[in-house]
């Protein structure tokens, strides 16, 4: 398979990069091709609402002249699309928030009955790190990305992984852990 990672966080070594480490491992000593994409190496403009990509029905319709449609052609050719983001005040990073803000032009014919995606029935996951619990915490950015996957793009929602308390000792097990289970899902058939 080819893999898209996307890494929202800022931090180009953080906890969320080193859990997506592991994972991308995993994947190619699989022999899967993974490309990642670090989205604070890109610009990428706030979605300013204008509704122009309704117009165009055939794919990433979007106005705005920045990387997001660089981005999402890869994302429309891979097979797989893993998003990776650490939680800033219960909510995806700024980064992260706003380039899924911008997905909305992926959609085709949104709010009709033909509604579809350019990446309908495409497996995506989501991998997420957080200082404190899971709940209270990430479970509001996993309803977030859940119902933007499923319901808007028509996704195939692999799952969605979290790994709390990153700052404790043991993060390194655990997230070895996390993204073990998450390659197993990612490439069953």
């Amino acid at each position: 398979m080819k893999i898209i990672t996307i890494l929202g966080s800022p931090k180009r070594n953080g906890k969320t990069a080193k859990a997506l480490d592991m994972l991308e491992g995993n994947l190619i000593s699989q022999g899967h091709e993974v490309e990642r994409v670090q989205l604070s190496d890109h610009v990428i403009k706030g979605c300013i609402g204008c509704y122009a990509c309704m117009a165009n029905n055939d794919g990433p319709g979007c106005i705005l002249k920045d990387d997001a449609v660089l981005i999402f052609k890869q994302m429309i050719s891979a097979d797989a699309v893993v998003y990776a983001s650490p939680i800033y005040c219960y909510d995806f990073t700024s980064q992260f928030k706003t380039f899924i803000d911008r997905h909305y032009c992926l959609t085709i014919h949104f709010g009709s009955s033909h509604h579809t995606s350019s990446i309908e029935g495409k497996k995506v996951a989501l991998l997420i790190t957080c200082m404190g619990s899971k709940e209270g915490n990430a479970d509001l950015a996993e309803e977030i990305f859940d119902r933007s996957m499923r319901n808007v793009l028509k996704c195939n929602l692999v799952g969605k992984y979290t790994i709390p308390l990153s700052e404790a000792p043991d993060f390194s097990d655990r997230a070895k852990e996390v993204a073990d289970k998450l390659t197993k899902d990612m490439t069953r058939k």
